[in-house]
């Protein structure tokens, strides 16, 4: 189990990761399925804790997300989910954070 770091995400700092798009729906754009990608996150955390910010534990998911697809060398991810568990372990919160989509390349086309 990790201590929560934002910035402990390999890839971050190649610039291509801000043009990967997630989506938790579908896009009106041509492309092709590559794969269905998986990640998951066990932190020592309580969501419950006014102090806990967890729009930083969802961006490094959505991080590790978006360097599976430029390991693809695709565009992005379509219908992600995203689901949670805390429980207690050894006396600690934990959270476990999951979340899945599909791994997309977007399609060149021409008009004419």
């Amino acid at each position: 189990m990790a201590q929560f770091k934002p910035s402990a995400v390999d890839g971050v700092d190649d610039p291509r990761i801000n043009e990967v798009v997630l989506s938790t729906g579908n896009i009106n754009q041509k492309y092709i399925v590559r794969d269905i990608v998986f990640v998951a996150e066990c932190i020592e955390g309580d969501l419950f804790d006014p102090t806990f910010n967890s729009d930083d534990m969802f961006l490094t998911t959505k991080q590790k997300l978006k360097k599976k697809v430029l390991d693809y060398g695709a565009n992005a991810v379509i219908n992600c989910h995203f689901e949670y568990q805390q429980k207690p372990r050894d006396g600690k919160q934990i959270i476990e954070l999951f979340a899945y989509g599909t791994v997309i390349q977007f399609v060149q086309t021409t008009i004419g």
